[in-house]
């Protein structure tokens, strides 16, 4: 039974919270110890507030989710966790992740409030529309980043959010084309292949383009005292296209979390990236 619950709050899918620490990560050198442990409350929050929100979603497809073979199993579309006990668990989560930033970091509570308020319409009606769908879940991603920043007191540069925003309607596209690789009743909205091949190639484009200029930027390597970070950007690109060819073929059904945990050479190719990040803007 713990293990249904375990599935029910999608605890894998917090890795996605780790965005929190990345302006932190391209400031580390103006890091303090509050910086730090602001950044851990409100990713901690982040967690409570994501698997309220995944209980709320799956109380909302409990329809659909059991005519699916692809959710069948989800703890509440089996019956194994009733609605009414989905309910109450959403509600404790989502007030225990709003008491954390109210009581810690009052200055981030704005972020996650709107990152409630998106991912409720987004489960009662954005993800039915094209465009809507996937621009709400990207901007989860973007939301992650501002919390972040403002938790650690480190102003976002433009390159930070051009590569963030972009990279993230990569992966909310490459999720949808890898579901409708597989199985158009899959995706929610009415989503044409063609279309969201053209928007994944587009936006991974840009994302590099994007990347490649941040990484030769004079002013960045005078900020992070480094000309090297042109170094990182080769295997910046080796990410982004193994990740095209998992979501062009439908692997993981295109999950960017099921793709990263699961994928060994995306695993190895980010952790050399990682690498080489930490030793440059670290060391």
């Amino acid at each position: 039974m713990i293990r249904q619950y375990l599935s029910l709050i999608r605890i894998h899918h917090w890795v996605k919270n780790l965005l929190i620490f990345f302006p932190l990560l391209l400031s580390f050198s103006e890091y303090s110890d509050d910086s730090i442990i602001n950044s851990i409350y409100v990713f901690i929050s982040f967690c409570f507030m994501a698997s309220g929100i995944y209980i709320f979603n799956d109380i909302q497809d409990i329809i659909t989710d059991k005519e699916n073979n692809r959710t069948k199993n989800r703890p509440i579309a089996n019956g194994i966790i009733s609605k009414n006990t989905g309910y109450i668990l959403s509600i404790l989560f989502i007030i225990f992740s709003l008491f954390i930033l109210i009581i810690f970091i009052p200055k981030c509570l704005n972020y996650l409030l709107l990152y409630l308020i998106i991912n409720i319409l987004y489960s009662l009606y954005l993800k039915y529309v094209i465009i809507l769908d996937i621009l709400s879940v990207s901007l989860g991603f973007i939301i992650r980043i501002f919390a972040g920043g403002v938790a650690s007191d480190i102003e976002q540069s433009i390159w930070t959010l051009l590569i963030v925003s972009f990279a993230a309607i990569s992966l909310a596209t490459g999720k949808r084309l890898g579901q409708i690789v597989i199985n158009n009743k899959y995706v929610s909205a009415n989503w044409n292949k063609s279309f969201l091949k053209i928007i994944l190639i587009i936006s991974i484009f840009i994302t590099l383009f994007s990347y490649g200029l941040f990484s030769f930027d004079v002013d960045v390597a005078v900020r992070h005292e480094s000309d090297m970070i042109w170094i990182s950007f080769p295997f910046f690109i080796a990410i982004f296209l193994r990740y095209l060819n998992i979501a062009w073929k439908g692997m993981y059904l295109g999950d960017p979390t099921d793709s990263i945990l699961k994928d060994r050479l995306l695993q190895f190719l980010s952790v050399i990236w990682s690498i080489i990040i930490f030793y440059i803007f670290i060391n």
